[in-house]
């Protein structure tokens, strides 16, 4: 079986969307993909320290983008806008000027 290689996508929204919502350790191609997120999910509470954490994990999951040239920044906001979720936004800019916007909201405790 080939190799799969996401850097040979161009949607940068589907690869921040399968870096957020992939357990890291999970995918069978490469363990280092994906996040964190499972972690915070797995503590069983939202609190004021959550976005946070929420925002560090998704820049650090998405980060190989950057690293592998995909994209030339990351920027990441998050926020608590409800008892157990976040709202989160990123903008990605690639290499030609041009953003790709996401917005997409983490549910902590279903």
């Amino acid at each position: 079986m080939a190799a799969v290689n996401l850097e040979d996508w161009t949607d940068i929204r589907e690869l921040v969307l399968m870096s957020v919502g992939t357990d890291k350790g999970r995918w069978w191609a490469n363990p280092d993909f994906g996040s964190e997120l499972w972690l915070l999910r797995q503590a069983g509470k939202v609190d004021g320290t959550t976005a946070g954490k929420v925002r560090s994990m998704i820049l650090e999951c998405t980060a190989w983008l950057k690293n592998d040239g995909l994209v030339k920044n990351i920027e990441c906001r998050a926020e608590r806008t409800g008892k157990n979720e976040i709202s989160y936004e990123l903008t990605l800019e690639k290499s030609d000027g041009s953003s790709v916007f996401v917005k997409d909201i983490w549910n902590g405790i279903e």
